[in-house]
Protein backbone atom coordinates (compact mmCIF):
# COMPACT_ATOMS: atom_id res chain seq x y z
CA UNK A 1 0.00 0.00 0.00
CA UNK A 2 2.45 2.22 0.63
CA UNK A 3 4.85 1.70 -2.17
CA UNK A 4 1.16 2.35 -4.27
CA UNK A 5 1.17 5.74 -2.37
CA UNK A 6 4.15 6.61 -3.38
CA UNK A 7 3.87 6.15 -6.70
CA UNK A 8 0.68 8.23 -6.73
CA UNK A 9 2.13 10.81 -5.25
CA UNK A 10 5.41 10.91 -7.49
CA UNK A 11 2.32 10.78 -10.15
CA UNK A 12 0.41 13.32 -8.87
CA UNK A 13 2.77 16.21 -8.58
CA UNK A 14 4.25 15.23 -12.18
CA UNK A 15 1.09 15.89 -13.14
CA UNK A 16 0.78 18.76 -11.18
CA UNK A 17 4.01 20.35 -12.92
CA UNK A 18 3.03 19.32 -16.46
CA UNK A 19 -0.14 21.08 -15.69
CA UNK A 20 1.53 24.31 -15.00
CA UNK A 21 4.48 24.03 -17.58
CA UNK A 22 1.64 23.65 -19.89
CA UNK A 23 -0.82 26.16 -18.14
CA UNK A 24 -1.28 28.67 -21.05
CA UNK A 25 -2.81 25.28 -23.14
CA UNK A 26 -5.39 24.29 -20.73
CA UNK A 27 -8.67 25.72 -20.98
CA UNK A 28 -11.09 26.98 -19.09
CA UNK A 29 -15.03 28.37 -19.29
CA UNK A 30 -14.02 32.03 -18.98
CA UNK A 31 -11.13 31.13 -21.68
CA UNK A 32 -13.34 29.56 -24.06
CA UNK A 33 -16.27 31.58 -23.32
CA UNK A 34 -14.06 34.46 -24.53
CA UNK A 35 -12.67 32.42 -27.75
CA UNK A 36 -16.57 31.75 -28.87
CA UNK A 37 -17.40 35.67 -28.98
CA UNK A 38 -13.82 35.98 -30.88
CA UNK A 39 -14.90 33.43 -33.62
CA UNK A 40 -18.47 35.64 -33.57
CA UNK A 41 -16.57 38.40 -34.17
CA UNK A 42 -14.56 37.19 -37.30
CA UNK A 43 -17.40 36.01 -38.58
CA UNK A 44 -19.86 39.03 -38.01
CA UNK A 45 -17.15 40.99 -39.75
CA UNK A 46 -16.50 38.92 -42.49
CA UNK A 47 -20.33 38.31 -43.15
CA UNK A 48 -20.72 42.45 -43.10
CA UNK A 49 -17.80 42.67 -45.39
CA UNK A 50 -19.57 40.79 -47.62
CA UNK A 51 -22.60 42.15 -47.00
CA UNK A 52 -21.39 45.06 -48.03
CA UNK A 53 -19.49 43.38 -50.87
CA UNK A 54 -22.80 42.53 -52.61
CA UNK A 55 -24.40 45.53 -52.10
CA UNK A 56 -21.71 47.50 -54.08
CA UNK A 57 -21.85 44.53 -56.88
CA UNK A 58 -25.71 45.76 -57.37
CA UNK A 59 -24.92 49.41 -57.08
CA UNK A 60 -22.31 49.08 -59.68
CA UNK A 61 -24.35 46.78 -62.30
CA UNK A 62 -27.41 49.65 -61.68
CA UNK A 63 -24.72 52.50 -62.44
CA UNK A 64 -23.81 50.70 -65.70
CA UNK A 65 -27.47 50.49 -66.60
CA UNK A 66 -28.27 54.23 -65.91
CA UNK A 67 -25.15 55.30 -68.09
CA UNK A 68 -26.25 52.96 -70.63
CA UNK A 69 -29.82 54.39 -70.62
CA UNK A 70 -28.26 57.87 -70.35
CA UNK A 71 -26.01 57.39 -73.78
CA UNK A 72 -28.80 56.02 -75.37
CA UNK A 73 -31.36 59.33 -74.25
CA UNK A 74 -28.53 61.53 -75.29
CA UNK A 75 -28.05 59.85 -78.80
CA UNK A 76 -31.48 59.59 -79.30
CA UNK A 77 -32.55 63.71 -78.54
CA UNK A 78 -29.43 64.45 -81.11
CA UNK A 79 -31.12 62.22 -83.42
CA UNK A 80 -34.36 63.93 -82.91
CA UNK A 81 -33.23 67.26 -82.93
CA UNK A 82 -31.25 66.35 -86.71
CA UNK A 83 -34.50 65.43 -87.93
CA UNK A 84 -36.01 68.27 -86.26
CA UNK A 85 -33.91 70.91 -88.14
CA UNK A 86 -34.17 68.96 -91.73
CA UNK A 87 -38.61 69.24 -90.77
CA UNK A 88 -38.07 73.04 -89.84
CA UNK A 89 -36.29 73.59 -93.01
CA UNK A 90 -38.16 72.33 -95.52
CA UNK A 91 -41.75 73.88 -93.37
CA UNK A 92 -43.00 70.43 -92.77
CA UNK A 93 -45.71 71.23 -89.82
CA UNK A 94 -46.53 67.84 -89.10
CA UNK A 95 -43.01 66.73 -88.86
CA UNK A 96 -42.13 69.61 -86.83
CA UNK A 97 -44.76 68.70 -84.10
CA UNK A 98 -43.65 64.84 -84.49
CA UNK A 99 -39.97 65.52 -83.94
CA UNK A 100 -40.94 68.45 -81.17
CA UNK A 101 -42.28 65.95 -79.09
CA UNK A 102 -39.86 63.05 -79.52
CA UNK A 103 -37.13 65.82 -78.48
CA UNK A 104 -39.37 66.79 -75.40
CA UNK A 105 -40.05 62.90 -74.67
CA UNK A 106 -36.56 61.89 -74.77
CA UNK A 107 -34.93 64.68 -72.98
CA UNK A 108 -37.56 63.86 -70.48
CA UNK A 109 -35.93 60.56 -70.48
CA UNK A 110 -32.50 62.05 -70.33
CA UNK A 111 -33.25 64.01 -67.15
CA UNK A 112 -34.45 60.87 -65.45
CA UNK A 113 -31.31 59.22 -65.90
CA UNK A 114 -29.14 61.64 -64.75
CA UNK A 115 -31.20 61.67 -61.35
CA UNK A 116 -30.78 57.90 -60.94
CA UNK A 117 -27.13 58.11 -61.80
CA UNK A 118 -26.75 60.62 -59.46
CA UNK A 119 -29.12 59.04 -56.88
CA UNK A 120 -27.07 55.45 -57.49
CA UNK A 121 -23.43 57.15 -56.90
CA UNK A 122 -24.60 58.97 -53.91
CA UNK A 123 -25.99 55.09 -52.73
CA UNK A 124 -21.76 53.90 -53.73
CA UNK A 125 -20.35 56.70 -51.83
CA UNK A 126 -22.44 55.45 -48.59
CA UNK A 127 -21.48 52.25 -48.98
CA UNK A 128 -17.90 52.98 -49.94
CA UNK A 129 -17.90 55.27 -46.03
CA UNK A 130 -19.87 52.48 -44.55
CA UNK A 131 -17.05 49.70 -45.42
CA UNK A 132 -14.51 51.97 -44.52
CA UNK A 133 -16.07 52.90 -41.27
CA UNK A 134 -16.68 49.19 -40.63
CA UNK A 135 -12.94 48.54 -40.70
CA UNK A 136 -11.81 51.65 -39.07
CA UNK A 137 -14.06 50.54 -36.02
CA UNK A 138 -12.69 46.70 -36.20
CA UNK A 139 -8.97 47.82 -36.10
CA UNK A 140 -9.99 50.36 -33.20
CA UNK A 141 -11.64 47.72 -31.52
CA UNK A 142 -9.39 46.58 -28.78
CA UNK A 143 -10.62 42.52 -28.62
CA UNK A 144 -8.17 40.32 -30.34
CA UNK A 145 -9.48 37.58 -32.77
CA UNK A 146 -7.83 34.47 -34.26
CA UNK A 147 -6.40 35.69 -37.73
CA UNK A 148 -4.55 38.88 -36.37
CA UNK A 149 -1.44 39.51 -35.34
CA UNK A 150 -0.40 40.92 -32.58
CA UNK A 151 3.67 42.33 -31.42
CA UNK A 152 4.53 41.73 -28.53
CA UNK A 153 7.54 43.28 -26.26
CA UNK A 154 9.10 41.43 -23.50
CA UNK A 155 12.03 44.31 -21.65
CA UNK A 156 13.83 41.15 -19.91
CA UNK A 157 14.28 39.04 -23.22
CA UNK A 158 14.37 40.50 -26.36
CA UNK A 159 15.01 37.68 -28.41
CA UNK A 160 10.95 37.00 -27.43
CA UNK A 161 10.36 40.29 -29.06
CA UNK A 162 7.97 40.04 -32.15
CA UNK A 163 4.91 40.02 -34.24
CA UNK A 164 2.88 36.75 -33.23
CA UNK A 165 0.14 35.65 -35.72
CA UNK A 166 -3.07 34.38 -32.99
CA UNK A 167 -3.71 31.15 -34.98
CA UNK A 168 -7.21 29.68 -35.69
CA UNK A 169 -7.56 28.30 -32.01
CA UNK A 170 -6.95 31.61 -30.59
CA UNK A 171 -3.72 30.99 -29.41
CA UNK A 172 -0.02 32.25 -30.29
CA UNK A 173 2.76 30.35 -29.95
CA UNK A 174 6.00 31.65 -28.55
CA UNK A 175 9.60 30.27 -27.98
CA UNK A 176 10.24 28.47 -24.56
CA UNK A 177 6.88 29.25 -23.65
CA UNK A 178 4.46 27.53 -25.81
CA UNK A 179 1.01 28.45 -26.54
CA UNK A 180 -0.49 31.48 -24.97
CA UNK A 181 -4.48 31.91 -25.44
CA UNK A 182 -5.24 35.52 -26.67
CA UNK A 183 -8.41 35.62 -28.58
CA UNK A 184 -11.32 37.90 -27.02
CA UNK A 185 -9.23 39.52 -24.56
CA UNK A 186 -7.90 43.15 -24.58
CA UNK A 187 -4.62 44.33 -25.15
CA UNK A 188 -3.79 44.79 -21.55
CA UNK A 189 -5.32 41.30 -20.11
CA UNK A 190 -3.07 39.69 -23.33
CA UNK A 191 -0.17 41.33 -21.39
CA UNK A 192 -1.57 39.84 -18.35
CA UNK A 193 -1.85 36.47 -19.46
CA UNK A 194 2.13 36.30 -21.21
CA UNK A 195 3.44 37.64 -18.26
CA UNK A 196 1.56 34.46 -16.08
CA UNK A 197 3.35 32.54 -19.21
CA UNK A 198 6.54 33.50 -18.99
CA UNK A 199 6.68 33.10 -15.30
CA UNK A 200 6.08 29.86 -15.03
CA UNK A 201 9.80 28.89 -15.74
CA UNK A 202 11.31 31.88 -18.16
CA UNK A 203 10.94 35.39 -16.05
CA UNK A 204 9.97 35.63 -12.69
CA UNK A 205 8.43 39.55 -13.21
CA UNK A 206 8.01 40.08 -16.52
CA UNK A 207 7.70 43.49 -18.41
CA UNK A 208 5.22 42.66 -21.27
CA UNK A 209 3.91 44.97 -23.58
CA UNK A 210 1.21 43.77 -26.09
CA UNK A 211 0.07 45.95 -29.55
CA UNK A 212 -1.36 46.18 -32.92
CA UNK A 213 1.31 46.16 -35.74
CA UNK A 214 -1.18 47.25 -38.15
CA UNK A 215 -3.01 49.66 -36.33
CA UNK A 216 -4.01 52.68 -37.85
CA UNK A 217 -4.19 54.25 -34.46
CA UNK A 218 -0.71 55.01 -33.95
CA UNK A 219 1.08 57.85 -35.52
CA UNK A 220 0.55 59.64 -38.33
CA UNK A 221 1.89 56.64 -40.79
CA UNK A 222 -0.74 56.46 -43.90
CA UNK A 223 -3.21 53.49 -43.10
CA UNK A 224 -4.91 51.73 -46.20
CA UNK A 225 -8.02 49.37 -45.20
CA UNK A 226 -7.97 45.78 -46.58
CA UNK A 227 -11.32 44.03 -47.01
CA UNK A 228 -12.43 40.62 -48.36
CA UNK A 229 -9.95 37.78 -49.01
CA UNK A 230 -6.95 39.26 -46.48
CA UNK A 231 -5.58 36.95 -44.10
CA UNK A 232 -5.57 40.41 -42.01
CA UNK A 233 -8.03 42.40 -42.51
CA UNK A 234 -8.80 45.56 -41.55
CA UNK A 235 -6.52 48.74 -41.47
CA UNK A 236 -2.72 47.95 -42.42
CA UNK A 237 -0.32 50.40 -41.54
CA UNK A 238 2.10 51.27 -45.03
CA UNK A 239 5.77 50.51 -44.20
CA UNK A 240 7.93 53.84 -44.42
CA UNK A 241 10.14 52.57 -47.32
CA UNK A 242 7.04 51.36 -49.05
CA UNK A 243 5.64 53.08 -52.30
CA UNK A 244 2.30 51.43 -51.88
CA UNK A 245 0.48 50.27 -55.02
CA UNK A 246 -2.74 47.64 -55.15
CA UNK A 247 0.05 44.42 -56.01
CA UNK A 248 2.70 45.56 -53.22
CA UNK A 249 0.23 45.52 -50.83
CA UNK A 250 -1.46 42.59 -51.14
CA UNK A 251 2.11 40.88 -51.45
CA UNK A 252 3.30 42.52 -48.48
CA UNK A 253 0.28 42.95 -45.90
CA UNK A 254 0.41 39.16 -44.83
CA UNK A 255 -0.96 37.05 -47.51
CA UNK A 256 -4.71 36.06 -48.51
CA UNK A 257 -7.12 32.64 -48.34
CA UNK A 258 -7.33 30.11 -50.59
CA UNK A 259 -10.59 31.32 -52.06
CA UNK A 260 -9.19 34.86 -53.05
CA UNK A 261 -9.87 35.74 -57.19
CA UNK A 262 -6.76 38.42 -57.88
CA UNK A 263 -8.51 38.73 -61.13
CA UNK A 264 -11.36 41.17 -59.87
CA UNK A 265 -9.40 42.85 -57.52
CA UNK A 266 -11.34 46.63 -56.55
CA UNK A 267 -10.05 49.99 -55.65
CA UNK A 268 -12.41 51.84 -53.56
CA UNK A 269 -11.58 55.63 -52.80
CA UNK A 270 -13.12 58.33 -51.82
CA UNK A 271 -12.10 62.06 -53.41
CA UNK A 272 -13.82 65.53 -51.76
CA UNK A 273 -16.67 63.22 -51.04
CA UNK A 274 -17.00 61.57 -54.10
CA UNK A 275 -16.44 57.28 -54.62
CA UNK A 276 -14.30 56.24 -57.23
CA UNK A 277 -14.40 52.13 -57.95
CA UNK A 278 -11.63 50.65 -59.87
CA UNK A 279 -11.67 46.83 -60.32
CA UNK A 280 -7.62 45.49 -61.92
CA UNK A 281 -6.65 42.21 -63.00
CA UNK A 282 -4.22 41.86 -60.02
CA UNK A 283 -3.66 37.82 -61.53
CA UNK A 284 -2.71 39.54 -65.10
CA UNK A 285 -0.45 42.20 -63.74
CA UNK A 286 1.24 39.11 -62.01
CA UNK A 287 1.66 36.69 -64.99
CA UNK A 288 3.55 40.20 -66.98
CA UNK A 289 0.38 40.61 -69.16
CA UNK A 290 1.81 43.88 -69.84
CA UNK A 291 -2.05 45.25 -70.38
CA UNK A 292 -3.14 45.89 -67.34
CA UNK A 293 -1.31 48.55 -65.25
CA UNK A 294 -0.86 48.87 -61.64
CA UNK A 295 -2.42 51.73 -59.58
CA UNK A 296 -0.51 53.56 -56.56
CA UNK A 297 -2.77 53.83 -53.28
CA UNK A 298 -3.36 56.86 -51.44
CA UNK A 299 -4.22 56.95 -47.24
CA UNK A 300 -7.92 56.02 -46.35
CA UNK A 301 -8.08 53.86 -49.49
CA UNK A 302 -9.57 50.88 -49.32
CA UNK A 303 -8.39 47.27 -51.38
CA UNK A 304 -11.29 44.59 -51.79
CA UNK A 305 -9.98 41.04 -52.56
CA UNK A 306 -13.34 39.11 -53.23
CA UNK A 307 -13.49 35.25 -53.42
CA UNK A 308 -13.91 33.75 -56.02
CA UNK A 309 -16.99 33.61 -58.41
CA UNK A 310 -18.19 29.64 -57.65
CA UNK A 311 -18.08 29.90 -53.48
CA UNK A 312 -20.72 29.74 -50.43
CA UNK A 313 -20.09 30.55 -47.14
CA UNK A 314 -21.05 28.94 -44.04
CA UNK A 315 -21.51 30.98 -40.75
CA UNK A 316 -22.70 30.67 -37.42
CA UNK A 317 -22.52 27.53 -35.15
CA UNK A 318 -20.68 25.28 -37.75
CA UNK A 319 -16.82 24.24 -36.43
CA UNK A 320 -14.67 25.90 -39.54
CA UNK A 321 -17.22 29.51 -40.60
CA UNK A 322 -15.91 30.28 -43.81
CA UNK A 323 -15.91 30.93 -47.55
CA UNK A 324 -16.23 27.12 -49.33
CA UNK A 325 -14.58 26.34 -53.09
CA UNK A 326 -17.21 24.93 -54.95
CA UNK A 327 -16.32 23.11 -58.32
CA UNK A 328 -17.76 24.16 -61.66
CA UNK A 329 -19.47 20.87 -62.01
CA UNK A 330 -20.40 20.39 -57.75
CA UNK A 331 -23.72 20.22 -56.69
CA UNK A 332 -23.26 21.34 -52.93
CA UNK A 333 -26.10 20.58 -51.02
CA UNK A 334 -26.62 22.68 -47.25
CA UNK A 335 -25.80 19.87 -45.03
CA UNK A 336 -22.90 18.90 -47.43
CA UNK A 337 -21.79 22.22 -46.75
CA UNK A 338 -21.75 22.20 -43.34
CA UNK A 339 -20.04 18.86 -43.11
CA UNK A 340 -16.96 20.59 -45.15
CA UNK A 341 -17.50 23.21 -42.29
CA UNK A 342 -16.23 20.96 -39.91
CA UNK A 343 -19.86 19.94 -38.87
CA UNK A 344 -22.12 21.32 -36.52
CA UNK A 345 -20.86 22.99 -33.04
CA UNK A 346 -22.13 22.73 -29.87
CA UNK A 347 -25.51 24.47 -29.44
CA UNK A 348 -26.29 24.65 -33.03
CA UNK A 349 -30.50 24.41 -34.12
CA UNK A 350 -30.52 22.12 -36.72
CA UNK A 351 -34.55 22.88 -36.94
CA UNK A 352 -34.00 26.86 -37.93
CA UNK A 353 -31.19 26.69 -40.54
CA UNK A 354 -31.40 29.05 -43.45
CA UNK A 355 -29.73 29.65 -46.76
CA UNK A 356 -29.51 33.96 -47.89
CA UNK A 357 -29.77 33.65 -51.63
CA UNK A 358 -29.36 36.40 -53.44
CA UNK A 359 -32.45 37.29 -55.98
CA UNK A 360 -31.62 40.80 -57.86
CA UNK A 361 -31.23 44.12 -56.64
CA UNK A 362 -30.12 43.94 -53.23
CA UNK A 363 -32.65 41.52 -52.54
CA UNK A 364 -31.76 38.53 -50.73
CA UNK A 365 -34.45 35.26 -50.34
CA UNK A 366 -34.84 33.51 -46.91
CA UNK A 367 -35.06 29.23 -47.55
CA UNK A 368 -35.32 27.76 -44.67
CA UNK A 369 -33.83 23.89 -43.95
CA UNK A 370 -34.40 21.35 -41.47
CA UNK A 371 -31.31 19.43 -41.36
CA UNK A 372 -32.91 17.35 -38.65
CA UNK A 373 -35.52 16.53 -40.97
CA UNK A 374 -33.56 15.83 -43.47
CA UNK A 375 -31.27 13.53 -41.25
CA UNK A 376 -34.42 11.69 -39.87
CA UNK A 377 -36.68 11.15 -42.74
CA UNK A 378 -34.38 11.36 -45.79
CA UNK A 379 -36.17 14.62 -47.20
CA UNK A 380 -34.55 16.87 -49.91
CA UNK A 381 -31.50 18.84 -49.30
CA UNK A 382 -31.39 21.98 -50.91
CA UNK A 383 -28.78 22.48 -53.58
CA UNK A 384 -26.72 25.76 -53.12
CA UNK A 385 -25.80 28.46 -55.62
CA UNK A 386 -22.87 30.16 -56.11
CA UNK A 387 -22.82 33.32 -52.89
CA UNK A 388 -25.18 31.82 -50.88
CA UNK A 389 -24.85 31.78 -46.88
CA UNK A 390 -25.72 29.04 -44.68
CA UNK A 391 -26.69 30.44 -41.51
CA UNK A 392 -26.45 27.58 -38.65
CA UNK A 393 -28.16 29.69 -35.57
CA UNK A 394 -28.02 29.01 -31.91
CA UNK A 395 -30.39 26.87 -29.75
CA UNK A 396 -32.53 29.25 -28.09
CA UNK A 397 -32.36 26.51 -25.14
CA UNK A 398 -28.51 25.80 -24.87
CA UNK A 399 -28.66 24.91 -21.06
Amino acid sequence: MRLIYVCLLITGCALTSFVKAQGSDVATPQSDQAFQQAQEAVDKRQLDVETIQRRLDDLMDQKSLWQRELVDARARVSTAKEKLDVATSTGNREAIEKWNVEVDNWEARMKTDVVELEKVESDIQDTVQTLQNSLKSTSDNDIIVPGESVEVYVTEDETLNGVYQVRRGGYIIMPRVGRVMLAGQKLKEAELAIKEALQVNQIKDATVMVERPSSGGVGNEPVIYLAGEFLHPGAWKVPHELSATIVTTILRSGGLTDSADLTRVRLLRLVSGQAQVEEVNVQAILNGAGLPSDISLQPGDIVVVPATANTVYVTGNVEKPGPLKMLSDEQLTVYSAILRAGGFARFANRNKIYVLRETGNGIKQRIPVSIKEIQNKGGADLVLKSKDIVVVPENFFSF
